[in-house]
């Protein structure tokens, strides 16, 4: 039972990591599309959104289960209140820029060409930023959200 509800929170964890990865690729996608970066694919504009819907999404999927086991792991037996914010913004970096440094080393193993993955690089970088600064707030939210064991949840008026 406590193994099926960490599962279930890992992934809404990587879940809501992943949907601002989601609304990023589609607002590139349609950055390219008006400017031209679609004259290449051939593709309708419904097939180029949501290919970059999918693409980014999937990245932030994966970053987000990176950190959430990073934080199991590393962070194991510890409240929330007592994470510290650095270690946190930390593991969200690792965990953010993983994918991409993986994906592109192992294209210059493979014998890529640099411009195959020097950008996956770039976009590790800024996909490292995103996830330090996810992870904080995430976790300052949490924070916020925790309440004293005495505290009784308000309630709405009845009419």
């Amino acid at each position: 039972m406590i193994l099926s509800r960490q599962f279930r929170a890992l992934f809404r964890f990587a879940g809501w990591w992943g949907l601002p990865w989601c609304l990023a690729g589609a607002a590139l996608a349609v950055v390219r599309w008006l400017t031209g970066g679609s004259a290449l694919a051939g593709q309708s504009f419904g097939i180029w959104v949501v290919s970059h819907v999918l693409g980014y999404g999937a990245l932030g999927l994966i970053s987000g289960f990176i950190v959430g086991l990073l934080l199991a792991r590393q962070e194991e037996g510890r409240r929330v209140e007592e994470l510290s914010t650095r270690r946190v913004a930390l593991w969200g970096a690792i965990g953010g820029a993983g994918p991409a440094v993986v994906f592109a080393g192992l294209g210059a193993i493979a014998g890529a060409p640099a411009v195959v993955y020097l950008p996956l690089l770039g976009l590790g970088l800024v996909s490292a930023a995103v996830s330090g600064g996810l992870a904080t707030a995430t976790v300052a939210a949490a924070r916020r959200g925790a309440l004293p064991p005495d505290h009784d949840s308000p309630r709405l008026p009845t009419s």
